[in-house]
C-alpha cells in the first residue's frame, strides 16, 4: 500500500527548552571565564542566647528533632548516627551550643556549625588528635586530596525514604526488600535513564520496547508505568523516561506494594527521590561529549536564598542530542526543574518542586522470531541499525508538579500531607517486525501511532506517632490517599509495516500524522485508608501489623469495545515480624498482598487491547539487612510469590487469565564502602518461576517469557592513594537467557557486559573539579538487552563518554 508524503508532525518550539539550552549555556560561559565566578558568601554561625527547655527522654535524633524546632536552628541529622541511641532531654536554660552539648554528652557524637548556617552531627574528634587536626602540614608532606561528592548536605535534614503506609522510614527498619542508588553512583556510571542506574541490581531486568522508554522486571514481574513508578513517593509520568539531573536517588523496594501504595504489580515500586534545597550554596556545570556523536550539558545550583537559611532553592538544567535520528539511541532533549524548601516555623517545613521534559527518541522496532521458530543471533545483528525510519520518533513532552508538608504536631506525633499532578503528552510511532526470513526481510509486522496526553493527580496525608502502652512501644501510623489516572481508550492508527528488512531498513515515505488522535479519555480511580503499627515489645523484636483498604473504579475499555465500568473495594493485609540481633543488623519475615488492574492484550493477540479484571497476588518473604561498618550494607532475602496469570494461549492467540505464575528465588547485595580506598555495589539473585494450572500441557511448569534464572552484577570504585584524586572503576552485568515464548521454544541467549570507568578530582581555574571518562561494553559485545511484546531489542554498543564538572 502507498502513502502520500505530507509534511511530518513536529514539535513546535518550546519557550521551556530555549530556558534550559540558555542555562546551561550560560553556565558553560561561566566555566570558560577566566577567574571562575566570585565565591558564595557564606552566613556565620550567630551567637544564640539562652532559653529554657523541658524536652521530655525519647530517642536521640526525636529530642534532637524537638530542640531544633523550639530553638530554631537547622540540625541535620543522620539516621546512621543516632540509630538505637537514647536521650534523657533537656531541663533548664541552655544557648545552643550548650544544649547541644548537654544532649550528646557521653553518645560519641558532636554537634559543629554548617557552613551555611545551623548544625551538623559528626563522631566525637579524639582530643589528642584535634590540635592536630588544625595544623599545616608538615614541609614535603602530601595534602590530602580533594573529595568532590554529588551529594550535598540539605538545608533541611528529611528522612524520604517514602515507605507509603508506613510513612517515612529509614532503610534499615524496612521489613522487606529494598535497592537503593545514590547520585554519586549516578554521575559515577554517567546514569542518564532508568535502566542505566537499575543495571546494578540483579533483580532487576531490562523490558524495554520499541526504543521508547525505560521499562524493568522486578523478581521476573513487569513493573506497570502506570502504578510502579513513583516521584517521591506519588504517581509521576506515564510511558516517559524519568530524567535523573534532579534526582537525590533511585530506590528499588521490592515485592508486593499493595499495602504500601495500592494498586500495582508485584514487582514492587521503583520510586525517584527528587533532590532539595542545600545547607550551602553552590553551583556545578557539567559538559560532556561522547561517541555516536553526542553532546550534553547541565548546570545544578542551590542553597538558602536568605541569611537566617528559612527558605531554600535548588535548579537544574539539562540539554542532550546524539546522532541524527538515523541509528539506534540517537536522541534529542531539553529538561528543567526546580524546587523550593520554606521553614514556615520550628514546626512546619514546606516543599515545593516541579520537574519538565522534551524528549525525541529514534523509533526502533522490536524483532521477532525467525520463520523456523528461533531467534535471530545478536552477533548477525549491528546495534546501531535503525529498525524504521529516521521520520519515525518516540516524542514525549511532559512535566510533574509537587508538593509536601511535613507539620510536627507534638513530640509525638508528626503530619506528612503530599500532593502532585503530572503530564506526559506522547506522539509515538512504533515499528514492529513480528517475524522475519532468515535473510531479513519482514514477513509480518505493522506500524501504529499514537498522540494522546497521560495526566494524572495523586495525594496522601498520613500522621506518625510514637508512644508507650506500658513497656511496648509503638510507631503508628494512620493516613489517606488518592490517586487518578487518565488515558485514551482506543486503538492505535495502525499501517502495514514499514521495515522491509531488518538488516538493511527500506526507506518508506512518512504517512500523515496528526498532533494529536483524539482517541475518548477513560479514567481510573483509586482512594484508600490504610493504617500501620510497628509494636517494640523488646529492643531487640518488633511487630509490623498494617493493612490499606482499597476502592477502585475504571472505565478504561467502556468507549472502545463497551468493557463494563469496573467497580471494587478491597483490604490488603501485610504482617512482619523483626528481630535486631545487633544495632545494625535486622533479620525480618513478612507477608503481604498485592491488588493490581488487569492487563491490556498485547496487539498481536486476535482479541488485541481487550482489557482484562484485576487480580490479588501474595508473597512471603523472609530476609536480613546488616550494616556490617559504616557505610557498608548487606542483605539478603528469600521470596514466595504467586499471581494469577494472564497472557496470550499460544493454541489460539487469545490473551486470557487462566492458571497461575509462582516465582520463588534468592538474592544477595552488598552496596557501599569495602575499604577507605573501595566501594562497590555487587548482587546476585537466582530466581525459580513457573507457569502453573495452565490446562496446556505445553506451558505447564514453563518460565513466563523474559524471566531469567540466573543475574549477577558488580560495580567497583577504587581511589589510588599514590595519586591523589584519581580513581578507576570497572563494572560487570550478566543476565541469564530467558524465554521468548511462553511454551520456552525460544531461548534468548544470556549476556555479560563489561564496563570501564575512570575519575579525576583536581581543580580547574581555581575550582573543585571532576573529570570523567567512561566506557559501556568495553568490547563492543553484541547482545539482546530487552525481551518484550514477543520480541527483542539490541543493547547499545561501545559507548565512551568524557564529562567535565566544575563546582563553584
Amino acid at each position: 500500500m502507498a502513502f502520500i508524503a505530507r509534511p511530518g508532525l513536529r514539535f513546535r518550539p518550546s519557550p521551556l527548552a530555549a530556558v534550559a539550552r540558555a542555562a546551561c549555556l550560560a553556565a558553560a560561559l561561566g566555566v570558560t571565564a577566566t577567574g571562575g565566578s566570585t565565591a558564595w558568601a557564606q552566613t556565620a554561625q550567630a551567637a544564640s542566647p539562652s532559653r529554657p527547655y523541658a524536652i521530655a527522654p525519647g530517642s536521640l535524633d526525636s529530642v534532637l528533632g524537638r530542640f531544633g524546632r523550639e530553638a530554631n536552628v537547622m540540625i541535620a541529622i543522620d539516621p546512621t548516627l543516632t540509630r538505637g541511641l537514647e536521650s534523657a532531654g533537656l531541663q533548664g536554660t541552655y544557648s545552643v551550643p550548650e544544649g547541644l552539648g548537654h544532649l550528646l554528652s557521653g553518645s560519641g557524637l558532636e554537634a559543629v556549625p554548617g557552613a551555611g548556617g545551623g548544625w551538623r552531627l559528626r563522631k566525637t574528634v579524639g582530643a589528642a588528635a584535634a590540635p592536630n587536626a588544625a595544623a599545616a602540614p608538615a614541609e614535603g608532606a602530601t595534602l590530602a586530596p580533594v573529595i568532590v561528592s554529588a551529594q550535598r548536605e540539605r538545608l533541611y535534614d528529611v528522612q524520604d525514604v517514602n515507605a507509603g503506609a508506613l510513612g517515612i522510614r529509614s532503610l534499615q527498619d524496612l521489613p522487606f526488600a529494598v535497592g537503593s542508588y545514590s547520585v554519586d553512583t549516578i554521575e559515577a556510571q554517567r546514569a542518564r535513564t532508568a535502566l542505566d542506574v537499575l543495571r546494578n541490581d540483579p533483580s532487576v531486568t531490562p523490558t524495554s520496547g520499541f526504543s521508547s522508554f525505560d521499562g524493568v522486571a522486578v523478581r521476573g514481574f513487569s513493573a506497570n508505568t502506570f502504578n510502579n513508578v513513583r516521584r517521591d513517593g506519588l504517581l509521576a509520568n506515564v510511558y516517559s523516561d524519568v530524567p535523573l539531573e534532579n534526582k537525590e536517588r533511585v530506590d528499588v523496594l521490592k515485592g508486593l506494594s499493595g499495602f504500601l501504595y495500592g494498586v500495582g504489580e508485584p514487582s514492587g515500586i521503583v520510586n525517584y527521590v527528587v533532590k532539595r534545597p542545600t545547607r550551602e550554596r553552590f553551583a556545578s556545570v557539567t559538559a560532556e561529549v561522547r561517541t555516536q556523536g553526542g553532546r550534553y550539558a547541565a548546570i545544578d545550583a542551590g542553597g538558602p536564598l536568605d541569611a537566617n537559611g528559612t527558605v531554600g532553592y535548588r535548579f537544574n538544567a539539562a540539554t542532550e542530542k546524539v546522532g541524527d535520528f538515523t541509528h539506534f539511541g540517537d536522541l534529542k532533549r531539553d529538561f528543567l526543574s526546580g524546587a523550593v524548601d520554606i521553614k514556615i516555623n520550628r514546626d512546619a517545613l514546606l516543599q515545593l518542586d516541579f520537574d519538565w521534559q522534551k524528549k525525541s527518541l529514534a523509533a526502533s522496532g522490536m524483532i521477532g522470531p525467525l520463520s523456523n521458530g528461533t531467534v535471530l543471533a545478536a552477533s548477525r545483528f549491528d546495534p546501531r541499525t535503525l529498525v524504521g525510519q529516521p521520520w519515525g520518533q518516540y516524542k514525549t513532552d511532559a512535566w510533574n508538579i509537587g508538593a509536601r508538608l511535613d507539620y510536627a504536631l507534638n513530640s509525638n506525633w508528626d503530619l506528612t500531607a503530599q500532593l502532585g499532578f503530572s503530564r506526559s503528552k506522547r506522539n509515538a510511532i512504533f515499528f514492529n517486525a513480528s517475524q522475519i526470513a532468515p535473510n531479513g526481510d519482514v514477513l509480518r509486522g505493522n506500524t501504529r501511532y499514537e498522540a494522546e496526553p497521560y495526566p494524572t493527580a495523586a495525594g496522601q496525608v498520613f500522621a506518625t506517632g510514637r508512644f508507650k502502652t506500658g513497656s511496648i512501644g509503638h510507631e503508628t501510623v494512620v493516613g489517606y490517599s488518592y490517586s487518578s489516572l487518565q488515558s485514551p481508550d482506543g486503538d492505535y492508527q495502525r499501517f502495514p509495516q514499514m521495515i522491509g528488512n531488518v538488516f538493511r531498513p527500506l526507506p518508506y515515505q512518512q504517512p500523515y500524522l496528526t498532533d494529536d488522535t483524539h482517541l475518548p479519555a477513560s479514567t481510573a480511580r483509586q482512594s484508600s485508608v490504610f493504617v500501620s503499627d510497628t509494636i517494640s515489645f523488646t529492643p531487640q523484636w518488633q511487630l509490623l501489623l498494617g493493612a490499606r483498604h482499597i476502592s477502585y473504579s475504571s472505565d478504561i475499555g467502556s468507549k472502545y469495545d463497551g468493557t463494563p465500568k469496573y467497580t471494587t473495594r478491597v483490604t490488603v493485609p501485610t504482617l512482619s515480624v523483626m528481630y535486631k540481633p545487633a544495632e545494625h543488623t535486622t533479620v525480618y519475615a513478612t507477608y503481604g498482598e498485592g491488588f493490581e488492574q488487569g492487563a491490556y492484550a498485547p496487539s498481536y493477540a486476535e482479541n488485541a487491547l481487550q482489557k482484562l479484571g484485576p487480580i490479588k497476588s501474595r508473597q512471603y518473604e523472609i530476609g536480613v539487612k546488616s550494616r556490617v561498618r559504616d557505610g557498608l550494607m548487606l542483605t539478603a532475602a528469600i521470596f514466595d510469590m504467586d499471581k494469577p496469570l494472564q497472557a496470550v494461549t499460544p493454541s489460539d492467540n487469545i490473551f486470557r487469565q487462566k492458571g497461575n505464575q509462582r516465582h520463588r528465588g534468592v538474592e544477595f547485595t552488598a552496596n557501599g564502602e569495602i575499604t577507605p580506598q573501595l566501594s562497590g555495589i555487587a548482587g546476585v539473585s537466582w530466581l525459580d518461576a513457573e507457569q502453573r494450572d495452565t490446562g496446556d500441557a505445553a506451558l505447564e511448569g514453563r518460565r513466563p517469557s523474559n524471566v531469567a534464572r540466573f543475574q549477577a552484577s558488580v560495580f567497583l570504585d577504587y581511589r589510588l592513594s599514590a595519586v591523589p584524586g584519581l580513581s578507576f572503576n570497572t563494572g560487570v552485568y550478566h543476565v541469564g537467557n530467558r524465554p521468548l515464548d511462553r511454551a520456552n521454544t525460544m531461548i534468548v541467549p544470556s549476556f555479560t557486559r563489561w564496563d570501564l570507568g575512570a575519575a579525576y578530582v583536581t581543580k580547574l581555574m581555581g575550582k573543585a573539579s571532576v573529570i570523567r571518562l567512561s566506557i559501556e561494553n568495553v568490547t563492543n559485545k553484541r547482545y539482546w538487552s530487552s525481551v518484550n511484546y514477543g520480541g527483542v531489542t539490541q543493547g547499545n554498543p561501545r559507548t565512551i563518554r568524557l564529562a567535565t564538572t566544575v563546582n563553584f
